[in-house]
């Protein structure tokens, strides 16, 4: 059963990671709301 959690919780981890690079690279749809991003998050950015 640990063995079963582990692997859906790393699966969990690993989704909302590439979500969180995909999210950093991209602005919001919404008009005049944009959060500010975390500063970790700016880590993941893509060099340009």
């Amino acid at each position: 059963m640990k063995k079963i959690t582990k692997m859906l919780l790393k699966a969990v981890a690993d989704t909302a990671m590439n979500s969180a690079k995909k999210e950093a690279d991209s602005a919001c749809i919404f008009i005049g709301y944009q959060p500010q991003m975390p500063a970790k998050l700016h880590e993941l950015k893509r060099k340009k």
